[in-house]
């Protein structure tokens, strides 16, 4: 019997350094069905001529400007629903994959006919033991979104097939036929809990959302905004969480999301002055009032 056809597809933004490990992790998967995409998003760093020279096999998806993750991936999932594909692999530039990854990702959405996405056990790249997503959760009481398994190390404690709230799209496995209910991811996060979102959709629809612990990746975590902690990646978080509990929160879940948002930004601010990063705590506050004014991502 043929494997499901999956079209892997790796987003990419002047990441050259970081595409061609992830590549070549790829392109030694064990699957045997699998074609491998690059979408680039207007990068200017030679990333193209990379994919171009050194992976020939693998095709070349150019965007003329940097329209985020999601407008990326979207293209992505386009071009493989349009080839007739059964599932697509996103990856970020910045991960590597186990070569049976893939194949554990999908006989655990063939054991689950209603999954719409499955995510592999994710790992820091320079802790390779320790989890970085064994899944998400999400609290509409405390407007909390977060992995779960975070910074622990693997001892077994994730080693079944199991739902979660969500599964980042860092790596994730995407059945496409439910996307025609579902609809492509939302181009208005910029970055950060696009997929939450789109998972939290899938949900509400009775589509469940899986992690596959057999499946493994190594995340080189925060690359796409810069390494660490940054205003870039602090003003993106705040902004995506309010648009996402806005867009998903019933009224009265406000009632506890806002005082504990505030209390968390507080702390936050408070913290990132004491250790001499104002543009952090600055980051904050244009998040908010982009958020209160209706603004998308800049």
């Amino acid at each position: 019997m043929v494997d499901p056809s999956v079209h892997a597809v790796v987003v990419n933004w002047n990441g050259r350094e970081l595409l061609r490990p992830c590549l070549r992790t790829l392109l030694a998967s064990r699957y045997s069905n699998l074609k491998v995409s690059v979408v680039d998003n207007a990068s200017t760093d030679g990333s193209r001529d990379l994919v171009k020279e050194e992976f020939p096999g693998v095709r070349l998806i150019t965007n003329e400007e940097n329209e985020g993750f999601a407008a990326g991936a979207n293209r992505g999932l386009e071009r493989a629903r349009a080839a007739g594909g059964d599932y697509v692999l996103l990856m970020n530039n910045d991960t590597e994959i186990d070569a049976d990854a893939v194949a554990s990702l999908v006989e655990a959405a063939r054991d689950n006919p209603r999954a719409a996405f499955v995510g592999p056990m994710i790992y820091y790249h320079d802790r390779p033991d320790v989890i970085w997503s064994a899944g998400g959760s999400v609290s509409f009481w405390s407007g909390g979104v977060r992995h779960v398994g975070i910074r622990e190390h693997d001892r077994g404690q994730f080693d079944s097939v199991r739902g979660v709230d969500y599964v980042t799209a860092c790596a994730v496995l995407v059945a496409l036929e439910p996307l025609n209910e579902i609809g492509l991811m939302d181009v208005g996060y910029f970055m950060y809990n696009e997929d939450t979102d789109w998972c939290v959709r899938a949900t509400e629809r009775g589509y469940a959302v899986l992690v596959a612990p057999r499946a493994k990746v190594w995340h080189k975590v925060s690359m796409s905004s810069g390494g660490g902690l940054t205003a870039y990646k602090v003003y993106h978080r705040f902004l995506s969480t309010f648009r996402f509990f806005k867009r998903h929160a019933r009224p009265y879940h406000w009632i506890g999301i806002l005082p504990a948002t505030a209390a968390r930004a507080v702390a936050f601010v408070v913290g990132e002055l004491l250790r001499g990063r104002p543009e952090n705590a600055a980051a904050i506050f244009r998040g908010a009032g982009d958020s209160i004014r209706g603004r998308r991502a800049r």
